[in-house]
């Protein structure tokens, strides 16, 4: 009986503290504290994590200068009032993060004051400031990240070429593309003004080392007004220079290595679909690891190409195996993690899949612009077999 009071006793005061936590809004954790939000490829940020559902919201009640008011931050130095840093804090999940005008600047110390009882009922005499001192690592001198490739390869682009993609050798910076980019016109001598589509959420992948770069379809599309008043962004029978600064900063904070240029002429535009029945495949033997290669007659996106072509065999399943290019984009390779066992096998390929003006299976990007489409695809995938003996 002693035991069973005691759970009993036990699960009241769980309950009691749980209701205590909603009604007083006290976290999970009572202990706020003030962090720097460094991460890779983002502006870094000062901010307060830690903080009740109460104060949160007391929080998101206020006005913009109020929020200021919350938390400041100052540059530590020997002044007995600094000037606060300039920026804003505003509610962003469970956190307040501080965002400065301008960039922290590494190796400076900073010191951030969390005023946490304007957020509460108790009054400034019993809540004292939350205080922390932060600074962002001064990045090495040494340069090393590199532009290791500019996709297409080609040397020869059509007038309407879509996209550009910048491959680096480490993670990049966020928020300062459009800065570093520049394409030139070696024809004319000046540089090409509004070339490219300034995305305010720049198009990275995932780990922040491939940079994909639209030209401005307004100005690639034909017929539309972008066009009509700026001219096109490329034209046939002129040479131009994509330029990629060294100014450009790594995640790290630290300049490139070096400066990258693509060099090209432009041709007519291309208008015509993407077709698979039009490639030449080159099985390999059965019982080889040797590559599939397929010869595509043109370049494709470099992109796509090693996200949307698969291999499966004769029972649908997909067969493991890296992909590469070579050939400017013109050839497709596939080498299987297992060696080829004879049989039929299928080449299966996205609908999506565009080459350098962004013409896809069954549909040209000027799709618009014919008063008729020979052909239309309508499945997601078309797939093109091949026997390996």
């Amino acid at each position: 009986m002693n035991s069973l009071r005691l759970k009993l006793v036990l699960v009241a005061l769980a309950m009691l503290i749980t209701a205590q936590r909603a009604t007083c809004g006290w976290a999970n954790d009572a202990s706020p504290r003030i962090e720097l939000n460094d991460a890779a490829g983002t502006r870094a940020t000062i901010d307060v994590v830690g903080l009740s559902e109460t104060e949160l919201a007391a929080f998101d009640a206020l006005s913009p200068e109020e929020r200021v008011a919350v938390l400041q931050v100052f540059v530590e130095s020997d002044l007995k009032d600094p000037p606060p840093v300039g920026g804003r804090v505003s509610i962003a999940g469970k956190r307040l993060p501080f965002t400065p005008r301008y960039s922290l600047e590494p190796g400076v110390r900073y010191r951030a004051v969390f005023e946490r009882a304007r957020l509460s009922n108790e009054g400034s005499s019993r809540t004292k400031p939350l205080e922390a001192v932060l600074s962002i690592e001064r990045p090495s001198a040494a340069k090393s990240t590199v532009v290791e490739h500019i996709y297409p390869s080609a040397d020869r682009l059509p007038e309407n070429q879509l996209k550009f993609y910048v491959h680096f050798s480490a993670p990049m910076s966020r928020g300062e593309a459009y800065r570093h980019i520049h394409l030139l016109d070696e024809t004319t001598g000046k540089e090409v003004e509004g070339a490219f589509l300034e995305l305010g959420e720049e198009l990275w992948d995932d780990r922040f080392r491939r940079f994909t770069l639209l030209c401005d379809p307004g100005r690639v599309k034909r017929g539309l007004k972008p066009r009509e008043e700026l001219g096109p962004v490329l034209e046939e029978g002129h040479s131009y220079t994509l330029a990629v600064d060294a100014a450009w900063r790594d995640a790290k904070r630290r300049p490139l290595k070096s400066g990258a240029a693509k060099r090209f002429s432009v041709g007519p535009p291309d208008d015509e679909t993407v077709d698979p029945d039009g490639w030449q495949l080159e099985p390999p033997r059965a019982g080889t690891s040797d590559p599939l290669i397929v010869r595509l007659g043109e370049p494709l996106d470099h992109s796509m190409l090693v996200r949307v072509l698969s291999i499966v065999d004769a029972a649908g399943k997909k067969v493991p195996g890296t992909v590469s290019t070579s050939d400017d984009e013109t050839c497709w390779r596939f080498t299987p993690k297992r060696a080829w066992g004879q049989g039929s096998y299928r080449l299966v390929v996205d609908t999506t899949l565009e080459d350098l003006a962004g013409n896809s299976i069954g549909r040209p990007f000027e799709v618009d612009q014919f008063e008729r489409v020979q052909r239309r695809i309508q499945t997601k995938t078309v797939s093109v077999s091949f026997d390996v003996e």
